[in-house]
């Protein structure tokens, strides 16, 4: 009798960790769904590459106004994708690969991985990223420019101005919201991560993109779109 206990009590705190996990996927499809709107199909599996098995997770995102609308940034809204399900999941190690497919109202889809890997180097980042954004909404210029590779001739009166400029055009910063990544090769620099996170103004919305060394995670360019 004891052991068959013992033995109910195990599978019930098997089942309760399974549910759990399930629940929090569900959980963190929902932040994307929050974002996006649409419809999103899930599934997971695993795949044999390279003599080894990869497990993956897929988000199929349908119906969503905002990707259909702004078709020239899919790439880093797939990333956005990505990495809003990864960082809501309560293990981040659950999948080797997390995959986004995009499903557009003319018919046409287009399908992006990313690694757990390069999904945990972007986590990393965060901090960073938001000590930039409060030096630049604190205007601490002289800050600011310590963050900056020490290869990048600038100086606080050129970030000073640039944002002067801005500032006087759309007015101040009411919020900022991260909108995605890319990882590039840049000829000078070497690899570099592309954070592009979206300066909402007193008048406009701008995306900017915030360019970082991998090597270093130093700044190498923050550039307007």
């Amino acid at each position: 009798m004891k052991k068959r206990i013992i033995i109910l009590i195990f599978l019930s705190l098997i089942s309760c960790k399974q549910n759990k996990l399930i629940n929090n996927e569900t959980e963190a499809v929902q932040q994307v769904l929050n974002f996006y709107n649409g419809e999103c199909k899930k599934s997971k599996g695993i795949i044999f590459k390279n003599g080894e098995n990869e497990s993956y997770f897929e988000l199929e995102i349908s119906k969503s106004k905002l990707l259909n609308i702004d078709l020239s940034n899919l790439k880093s809204h797939s990333a956005n994708i990505a990495y809003l399900f990864y960082s809501n999941l309560s293990n981040t190690d659950a999948y080797d690969n997390i995959k986004v497919k995009i499903n557009l109202s003319d018919g046409s889809s287009e399908e992006f991985s990313y690694s757990n890997e390069k999904l945990y180097e972007v986590e990393k980042l965060q901090p960073f990223i938001s000590n930039v954004i409060e030096e630049i909404k604190l205007q601490k210029y002289d800050e600011l420019v310590k963050l900056f590779d020490n290869t990048v001739g600038i100086n606080s009166k050129n970030i000073e101005g640039l944002f002067n400029k801005v500032e006087k055009e759309f007015g101040k910063i009411k919020k900022t919201q991260f909108q995605g990544f890319e990882f590039k090769e840049e000829k000078e620099f070497g690899n570099v991560i592309v954070i592009k996170e979206a300066f909402v103004f007193e008048k406009l919305a701008v995306s900017m993109n915030i360019i970082i060394k991998s090597s270093n995670s130093k700044i190498i360019a923050l550039e307007f779109e």
